[in-house]
């Protein structure tokens, strides 16, 4: 979701006070962002820092700490590609709620986080490595009838020949605004064999927009992997000139 896209969504004006949560990875850039909160600024954070763009920035830790704000102390706030990251994101969507008017969640769409990479030797993030989604993620993300729910993300699950998805066809962003209080609601028994169910009914649900297949074998479509070689060849040529 692009920037100008949010600020027509959730009506900001140069007005309007803005906190960013967990953005130094990847800042608002056309969004006049007030406060930062993040584990660390963006000017030293992993893969792309940044200066920051925002007026003021706070240093908290988001899945322990509560906020430094008042009630209400913000109109909006935004929260991309953050919740899924989170061993404990519960903290933090009450912490938003408290301190926000209204904000926005985005986040992977649960197929497509749960959509095997391919081969590929110069992705920074999986390598040649085929895995589901993003490695670090721990929940599945959706949004059902306005309402936020949580899913446990099991890779040993995901592994499985049943749950092997090649190709996801549908949405890849999830978005949620909410107004008031954000309404969320968490996947929590203990039960392993309702996990999978809870998997297989996904799965179900969205036959028409998936393809599975088998992932388990380290060499993938023959031409991909030349030409990844290839690419491979010319980044190393490249970094002796």
């Amino acid at each position: 979701m692009t920037d100008e896209e949010i600020i027509q969504k959730l009506k900001i004006t140069p007005k309007t006070k803005v906190l960013d949560m967990g953005g130094s990875l990847k800042q608002h850039p056309e969004i006049s962002v007030d406060t930062l909160v993040d584990m660390y600024p963006p000017e030293i954070a992993p893969y792309w820092p940044s200066k920051l763009l925002a007026k003021h920035f706070v240093k908290a830790d988001i899945m322990r700490q509560n906020l430094p704000f008042k009630d209400k102390e913000f109109d909006v706030v935004l929260c991309t590609h953050v919740v899924e990251d989170l061993f404990n994101p519960f903290l933090i969507l009450e912490e938003m709620s408290r301190v926000a008017k209204k904000g926005l969640i985005v986040t992977p769409t649960r197929g497509k986080d749960m959509e095997f990479s391919g081969f590929n030797l110069t992705d920074w993030k999986t390598g040649p490595r085929r895995q589901p989604g993003h490695s670090h993620h721990h929940w599945f993300i959706e949004n059902l009838d306005n309402k936020l729910i949580l899913t446990p993300k099991i890779y040993p699950l995901l592994y499985t020949r049943e749950f092997q998805v090649t190709k996801w066809k549908g949405e890849e962003e999830c978005q949620y605004f909410w107004e008031g209080k954000i309404n969320y609601e968490v996947f929590g028994q203990v039960d392993t064999h309702a996990l999978i169910e809870n998997y297989r009914q996904f799965m179900r649900a969205n036959k028409d927009i998936l393809e599975t297949g088998a992932i388990l074998f380290y060499v993938d479509n023959p031409f991909r992997v030349l030409r990844e070689v290839g690419k491979r060849c010319y980044q190393l040529l490249s970094s002796h000139f």
